[in-house]
């Protein structure tokens, strides 16, 4: 075996490794909820730890590196923001009650607004996470073109693809989140030691490290404009204005009850700040160990690989590798369960147990369909990243303000939600041919916001039926105030 064909050897090793761990976890789903969220049968620590893998994909480690480098200061403070997303959904994940019988997001819009808006909610979310996968099988097949030279990556990557439908497909949610496990834990020791041997090609201290950024203009904390309160007002919006991603909230619907759910997105938004401080670290450490680099974005890992040993070139691409698989994985199983589920249901009207077996098949083309239709915009499409954040504009504009006003107790009519949604999608389409051209910030949020005014106005403005308007807490919310209150007392006495 030479030294060029080790990444290779390792890079397979890992994808054999998967589908073996893949389909030794997977299980016969005989009802479409177990295929969903496996009958709620996990672990607050299992639940956490796929909640983490899902939430730091492939891209991650890929631009952050280049940012941190490129950025300095301002990409860092963005990085350390990002758990927000995690920590609000854990402040209201009390809330979440009524959510805990549904299996999807579309599932429960269809539930507080009905038909209509549940089919635009499917649609919608089946768009973001079909490019979400395509995003992270770009990420890997360019990881695949650094690392490897012996082979044709498009075969790699094309091989990576078909281990992950292969699990994804017949394991089912068991198998995702069980090689969402292995994933996790070898993406992040690699990451950790990658941060180490960069720390140790700097050939300084921490102190000759420090006083050396200090001298730097895109490290100075003075020099910033990213640290002026407004801007750090809009950072927080930006990050808040994507609580209800539809893949991280399908962990909730895996919860057993709102107080799991609570932990478990309490304990991942903490835990993903030292991952995220470590892949801060590596772009940190490259940018003193070679301040002076006139490259480009696409440029910068090309330049890493070639300055490592083949078989920590190996470890890169099985952590990113790992990072891609376990967000497009968890994709692909969420748009299977919208088109099962939500567009079966919602077109067909076919429910009842004579209708599960058609609704896991269905469930697993769709998987299937899915992935390779991704793997085709990934060597045919270009403008990737325009294309997932126009789906991602288009399903927060659409989705995020109904869902939160459903959680929050607000019980409205189909009319009113389609008004909402319809203004949300109008709102960010005018930001961005107008606004942001002009003030160069971002719309999303306040899309939210203009959806949540236009589906109140319309709620009190418009003629609705009796059952509608806003429900108090439920047993289940109310009983667990009572708890926490009792606590609190207890611990002050």
């Amino acid at each position: 075996m030479t030294l060029s064909s080790i990444p290779l050897v390792m890079v397979g090793g890992f994808l054999l490794l998967t589908l073996v761990v893949g389909l030794c976890a997977s299980s016969q789903a005989t009802t479409f909820r177990a295929y969903a969220v496996d009958n709620k049968r996990y672990s607050t620590a299992l639940l956490t730890i796929t909640l983490l893998a899902t939430s730091i994909g492939g891209v991650s480690l890929l631009t952050n590196v280049i940012r941190v480098y490129h950025h300095g200061l301002h990409w860092m403070i963005h990085m350390l923001f990002a758990p927000i997303e995690l920590w609000v959904i854990n402040r209201v994940a009390l809330r979440t009650g009524p959510l805990m019988e549904d299996l999807s997001i579309a599932d429960t819009i269809g539930k507080v607004y009905g038909k209509c808006p549940r089919i635009i909610t499917a649609l919608s979310s089946i768009f973001y996470c079909l490019f979400i996968v395509t995003i992270q099988i770009d990420a890997l097949s360019l990881a695949l073109t650094m690392c490897i030279d012996a082979v044709d990556s498009r075969l790699v990557t094309i091989l990576a693809t078909l281990t992950l439908v292969a699990y994804a497909t017949f394991g089912g949610i068991r198998a995702i989140t069980i090689t969402d496990v292995l994933q996790f834990i070898t993406f992040t020791v690699i990451i950790f030691m990658l941060a180490k041997l960069m720390f140790s090609k700097t050939g300084k201290s921490i102190l000759e490290i420090a006083s050396f950024l200090h001298k730097q203009e895109k490290f100075q904390l003075s020099g910033s404009d990213h640290l002026q309160p407004w801007n750090l007002f809009l950072l927080v919006l930006h990050h808040c204005a994507f609580i209800f991603d539809p893949i991280l909230t399908q962990r909730i619907y895996m919860s057993s009850s709102p107080i799991q759910a609570k932990k478990v997105f309490l304990y991942a938004s903490f835990l993903q700040i030292p991952i995220f401080i470590a892949i801060m670290l590596i772009g940190l450490f490259f940018f003193v160990n070679h301040p002076g680099l006139a490259l480009s974005e696409t440029k910068i890992w090309t330049y890493i690989m070639t300055h490592l040993p083949p078989a920590f070139k190996g470890c890169i691409a099985i952590s990113i590798l790992g990072m891609a698989m376990s967000t497009a994985d968890s994709s692909l199983h969420v748009c299977s369960v919208l088109v099962g589920h939500d567009m079966m249901e919602s077109i067909r009207g076919i429910t009842g147990p004579t209708a599960c077996a058609h609704q896991i098949r269905l469930a697993k083309l769709t998987s299937i369909v899915t992935s390779l239709l991704a793997m085709i915009i990934v060597f045919y499409a270009h403008n990737l990243l325009e294309l997932l954040i126009s789906s991602m504009e288009l399903y927060e504009s659409i989705v995020i303000a109904p869902l939160i006003l459903a959680i929050l107790g607000f019980r409205g009519s189909a009319r009113t939600a389609l008004i909402g949604m319809a203004t949300g999608a109008l709102t960010i389409l005018a930001w961005n041919k107008w606004v942001i051209p002009s003030i160069n910030i971002e719309g999303d949020f306040f899309c939210i916001v203009a959806n949540g005014l236009a589906m109140m106005a319309a709620h009190y403005l418009l003629r609705q039926p009796a059952n509608k308007g806003w429900t108090g807490l439920d047993h289940r919310h109310k009983r667990m105030q009572q708890l926490i209150q009792a606590f609190k007392k207890y611990k002050k006495d």
